[in-house]
């Protein structure tokens, strides 16, 4: 399954990555590095990516119990940076 930072999906498990996606580390109250870090925005694409996956797989691993994250892919857009999560989702957790 795919997941961006611009389109709600239905799914609950993939809700909450979404609303991973589109958080700013350092704006949940009591949980201050869940999000994506701002900083990386002024970074070459391919940083981004290599980072973003590393920072999405310990997240999704501490938030988000049943979801695997498979791959990252990121792309500039006109509307800024859009991010694709493949991932799996295991029903029985």
């Amino acid at each position: 399954m795919i997941v961006s930072n611009n389109v709600v999906p239905k799914h609950p498990k993939l809700m909450e990555l979404y609303v991973l996606l589109n958080t700013k580390r350092g704006t949940v109250p009591l949980h201050r590095d869940l999000g994506i870090d701002n900083r990386m925005i002024d970074r070459p694409i391919t940083v981004i990516k290599n980072n973003i996956f590393n920072e999405l797989q310990m997240q999704v691993n501490k938030y988000i119990k049943g979801l695997t994250l498979n791959n990252v892919n990121c792309k500039a857009t006109e509307n800024g940076l859009e991010i694709e999560c493949e991932v799996e989702i295991d029903e029985r957790i």
